[in-house]
């Protein structure tokens, strides 16, 4: 049954958070853009450095060395992709941990259905007849074995996401060691089944926008999207600083170069004309978002599933009702989605005057921290 955490167990739950299964964390690929530059950033430095200490700068022929650039940055580009990405994941599960407040059940692995999934049942999570549902779970490569099928894993939900872990010694005791459940009486296709538990509770058609609320999303509407751009601004203007003030300082070294406190006078003047950006657009933008707001006529609520970036094309996946069916449907980006979505978030799927559609964080971009 599900119930909420006392403080000795979520203290047990932290200290054992490498039990968490991975899968989700992979699906979700939080998109944290200032992790890719960084990438980005140290594969280009380690392929020059590479590619210096082999001499292939100097000595050898153009093609040659451009191959050699493609092997360099290819290799190291999937070094510290992997590296970043192992780190992003301690940090979810660490951040996921330290929750306020945390409920847990029971739950057991029913079948794989490819290496990259497998379905379960939950305890007490039931369809209208009294039969459990079938759950998804978007697994990691070889995380999950044919060994597994029948075995108890515990569900962990925080406000609005969940995680599975492996039960072990210390961990076992917090659900039952089995379930009534299991094994089914039945063919699996006779059994509901979800991509994501907060399906059960989305409404399936969704409906048209009356007067009023029209006026409450498209409040929504520049309150989300201002929140997004204003952070990536953030990190733009953090970024463009930092270029400015080690051009200031490399100006200063070469020959004839420029007196310090004449780049720094510079680089202080552009700082200050980009800190107006955002002051400028949260004035001039605001009346022109709420009107792009309340040209909304239509809602409907989805599940976030995760980014999909191809090159300059940025999308999102998203699980959601058509015609009585849960399915992976895809939409582009825009502004409106935060990039650190978490994956099962809630967003609403809006429809305009022109019949476009589009996908909105339900409330604005909290900081980090909070």
């Amino acid at each position: 049954m599900k119930r909420i955490c006392m403080e000795p167990e979520k203290a047990l739950l932290y200290k054992n958070r490498k039990q968490i299964l991975e899968g989700i964390y992979q699906t979700s690929s939080r998109s944290r853009f200032s992790h890719a530059f960084i990438v980005m950033f140290l594969s280009v430095i380690a392929m020059f450095a590479g590619l210096w200490g082999r001499g292939y700068l100097f000595h050898d022929s153009k093609p040659v060395m451009f191959l050699g650039m493609l092997i360099c940055f290819t290799v190291f580009h999937s070094i510290f992709h992997m590296i970043f990405n192992e780190l992003r994941i301690k940090r979810a599960k660490k951040a996921f941990m330290k929750k306020e407040t945390l409920m847990i059940n029971g739950a057991t692995l029913v079948q794989i259905e490819t290496n990259d999934r497998f379905l379960y049942i939950e305890d007490d999570f039931l369809d209208e007849a009294g039969k459990p549902i079938l759950l998804e779970y978007p697994s990691r490569l070889l995380e999950i074995s044919q060994e597994d099928v029948g075995k108890r894993f515990l569900v962990i939900y925080d406000d609005c996401s969940f995680q599975l872990a492996r039960l072990n010694d210390k961990l076992r005791s917090l659900i039952p060691d089995h379930s009534s459940l299991y094994p089914l009486t039945g063919e699996l296709s006779e059994y509901s089944r979800l991509p994501h538990p907060n399906m059960e509770n989305l409404e399936k058609d969704g409906h048209e926008l009356s007067g009023h609320e029209k006026e409450r999303f498209a409040n929504l509407y520049v309150n989300v999207v201002q929140s997004i751009i204003f952070r990536s601004l953030k990190t733009v203007i953090i970024t463009i600083a930092v270029l400015l003030t080690i051009l200031s300082i490399l100006l200063n070294f070469i020959e004839d170069g420029c007196a310090l406190n004449k780049t720094f006078s510079i680089e202080a003047a552009a700082i200050i004309g980009l800190l107006l950006i955002p002051l400028i657009c949260k004035v001039i933008g605001k009346e022109i978002l709420r009107q792009q707001g309340m040209n909304l006529i239509h809602v409907k609520e989805v599940i976030f599933h995760s980014y999909v970036i191809n090159g300059s094309t940025i999308t999102v996946k998203v699980y959601e009702w058509y015609n009585g069916q849960a399915r992976l449907c895809r939409y582009p980006a825009g502004n409106q989605v935060a990039p650190d979505t978490v994956y099962g978030s809630v967003l609403y799927k809006f429809t305009k005057q022109n019949g476009d559609c589009f996908l909105l964080n339900t409330s604005p971009v909290r900081k980090k921290g909070n």
